[in-house]
């Protein structure tokens, strides 16, 4: 269960919400940080997407520290992974990695695949 009774409780050993598994929280995650490749760590975010070869575009509205991004990533050669360009509020940047403080209330996220 998510939770058991300690044996201070009149109810020691009841479980409560046991059937809660975060299975679709997990699977969001897998989602968000593996296929679309936004990968978040102390610093900033990095963008690195892995995704079919089949996909040309994708877009994704993304809530960071209280920032609200909104991330256009279009994939013209149809790879599945690499960054050719990123572009942060019409800025471009060096690889694929954001820094936190270039983040803004609206950010605007383009990045070319191929």
């Amino acid at each position: 269960g998510q939770f058991t009774e300690g044996k201070a409780s009149e109810h020691f050993g009841r479980s409560h919400v046991h059937w809660l598994t975060g299975t679709a929280s997990t699977v969001m995650v897998g989602c968000v940080e593996g296929i679309l490749g936004m990968r978040p760590d102390f610093y900033g975010l990095r963008i690195a997407p892995s995704i079919p070869k089949e996909w040309e575009s994708f877009e994704i509205d993304k809530d960071f520290r209280g920032n609200h991004l909104h991330i256009v990533v279009q994939n013209p050669g149809h790879a599945e992974s690499g960054c050719k360009k990123l572009v942060v509020n019409g800025r471009e940047m060096e690889g694929n990695y954001i820094p936190a403080e270039l983040l803004k209330k609206q950010t605007e996220i383009e990045l070319l695949m191929s």
